[in-house]
């Protein structure tokens, strides 16, 4: 994960792929970033499109900013599928 910014989202992390099946994230804008749509508690429902970001809710991002801009090394955020 790299640094933080305020993009059309607010609150975003940059992402730096790391293997040959996303190494293009950062050139392609794939960022960490909240959305209202995404819920704080788990569902079965059909939430918002991301378009390929891994997008939390905006309480969720809160918490994960705490941890994220206090870590004295870099962070790997791993997205199983």
């Amino acid at each position: 994960m790299g640094k933080s910014y305020f993009g059309r989202f607010g609150l975003a992390y940059k992402l730096y792929g790391l293997d040959s099946t996303n190494n293009n994230a950062l050139k392609r804008f794939v960022v960490m970033h909240s959305h209202t749509c995404v819920p704080d508690e788990a569902t079965t429902d059909d939430i918002c499109q991301s378009n390929g970001c891994p997008t939390v809710s905006p309480s969720f991002l809160r918490t994960l900013q705490a941890i994220v801009d206090k870590s004295p090394k870099p962070l790997l955020l791993y997205i199983y599928q």
